[in-house]
């Protein structure tokens, strides 16, 4: 359900920014979302069917041509209307802007008095919702007292835990919202008890899928109605996008926007900075981590519980940032002078503990090589949520895990030809893959335990619960049937690396199981 370009232009923030139409049919246009933006390359992050509103801050000093390749974009993925604010960059619509909209049909709309983009986007925002309502979503009778109550929590702006409260209310059960990758968003507060079962519905937004919406009771023709009405409330709200009660602060959509690339120069990342008591100081190098929490854990209350832990850390610093990006939490701290590795490391590793006593279930952080410069922070921060991809692609699901750590692992998935290292990996352990394969055992965990536990037959027993003989046995097995000499630190090396290669080119891990 949307509205046409020209209802959209009838809205009271369009109307006080003394809107014009310069080019196309505003009647015959269809408006899906208003959205706005200042990116060059806009183009490929939407989905059709948006209103673009941009003051033109990342157009400036673009030639012609820029210009019209970024019309040509936006034209391209079939946006409804490109709505630019005259004053701040631009006096008028440059030319070669006008010239690609008239012949690509893109209607072009100009703004002449100052409206914050916030409110047209909330506009449009209650529009829907009030269009929704009055057709009753199409998920029910419009009358209907559940759909009503949610909907009221959405047009009051009371936020998303207030509406999960509403429907933990009504379900009498508790219900928790989790995005597509299973991670909690956010969860019910008021009192209620869970039961066997539970009731799931997927929310969808005008681009796609959004989460999943869970109500924790058993199946019934009630909750299942609600369910399906609760998943329309919840889509709405998470459209409003600057709802009360989950609006991010500045720090937070500071750490999502350098996440998404959103703010890339050097001077927006100071300034930005600074409005946030982060004036430049010389020297002081930034640290940059990701954690991933139990996907039980809402993110909103491990945002809080990592905000509280590092500015309770007793250095009485207050310069530090988190926020959410893709279902982990992005933090970044100020640090010292000198970016002492170890010091570093044993830093975050007491941040972390600190955080196990307030989050429960296992807690895994990433971290890269500190950062002086804060031009370099959208870059860390996409390292550091690498990281946690990659220790957990070799197993790791708690602790701390540095850059440095996985140097190895990023080069073999990143420097070496895919097609090289599976030749390696056949080369070096393929016969212990086949005879595990074929007769069922563990002569790959033998060897990972063995080089891990730096040639202890002692450690390397007792990790795989093996009498000291049987341990010699499978040593002595494992070198006829690969031709080596495990004392022998050059066959080692190899080894070494083609467990390495073999773990993140499968995922698996020999130590758990060997899944073939």
């Amino acid at each position: 359900m949307g509205a046409s370009l020209a209802e959209v232009l009838a809205l009271p923030s369009f109307r006080a920014a003394n809107t014009e139409v310069l080019v196309g049919d505003v009647d015959r246009v269809q408006v899906r979302w208003v959205h706005s933006s200042e990116v060059f390359e806009m183009g490929a992050l939407l989905a059709g069917g948006e209103v673009l509103l941009t003051s033109g801050l990342g157009l400036h000093g673009r030639t012609a041509d820029h210009l019209a390749s970024y019309v040509e974009q936006l034209a391209d993925v079939g946006i409804a209307a490109l709505a630019m604010e005259l004053g701040r960059t631009f006096f008028a619509v440059p030319e070669s802007m006008l010239e690609v909209a008239r012949r690509r049909g893109l209607p072009v709309l100009v703004f002449h008095k100052v409206v914050p983009f916030e409110r047209m986007v909330e506009d449009f925002h209650e529009l829907l919702v009030r269009r929704k309502v009055a057709a009753g979503s199409g998920a029910g009778d419009g009358g209907d007292a559940g759909w009503r109550a949610l909907t009221q929590v959405v047009i009051e702006g009371h936020g998303l835990r207030a509406l999960l409260d509403e429907v933990s209310r009504l379900a009498g059960c508790p219900v928790e919202l989790r995005d597509p990758e299973g991670q909690t968003v956010e969860r019910s507060r008021i009192a209620s008890v869970a039961d066997e079962g539970q009731v799931s519905v997927p929310v969808r937004g005008p681009a796609g899928p959004l989460g999943t919406l869970r109500l924790l009771g058993a199946e019934n023709a009630d909750r299942l109605r609600l369910a399906e009405v609760a998943g329309h409330a919840v889509s709405l709200e998470l459209g409003r996008g600057s709802g009360a009660g989950h609006r991010p602060g500045p720090a937070q959509s500071l750490v999502s926007d350098l996440a998404a690339g959103v703010v890339v120069s050097r001077a927006d990342v100071l300034r930005r900075l600074a409005a946030l008591g982060w004036p430049p100081q010389e020297g002081r190098h930034m640290v940059v981590a990701a954690l991933e929490v139990d996907a039980a854990v809402p993110l909103t209350d491990a945002v809080a519980a990592a905000e509280q832990v590092l500015l309770d850390d007793g250095r009485g610093d207050p310069a530090v940032l988190v926020g959410v990006s893709g279902g982990q939490v992005v933090v970044v701290h100020r640090g010292g002078r000198r970016a002492v590795p170890a010091q570093v490391r044993d830093e975050l590793t007491a941040a972390r503990d600190r955080l196990a006593q307030r989050l429960p279930g296992r807690l895994l952080l990433g971290a890269t090589t500190p950062v002086a410069d804060p031009g370099d922070l959208a870059a860390a921060i996409a390292r550091a949520r690498q990281v946690l991809r990659t220790a957990r692609r070799y197993g790791r699901r708690e602790g701390v895990v540095m850059e440095r750590d996985v140097a190895a692992h990023r080069l073999v998935t990143s420097a070496i030809d895919p097609d090289v290292m599976r030749g390696f990996v056949r080369e070096q352990i393929g016969p212990l893959i086949d005879h595990d394969r074929e007769h069922r055992s563990e002569l790959l965990r033998t060897l990972d335990a063995y080089l891990a536990c730096s040639l202890s037959k002692a450690r390397t027993a007792e990790l795989l619960g093996l009498r000291r003989q049987s341990l010699y046995d499978r040593l002595a097995r494992i070198e006829r049937l690969l031709g080596v000499s495990l004392d022998e630190p050059d066959h080692r090396t190899g080894l070494d690396l083609a467990l390495l290669g073999w773990r993140m080119r499968t995922g698996l891990d020999p130590q758990v199981g060997f899944g073939g």
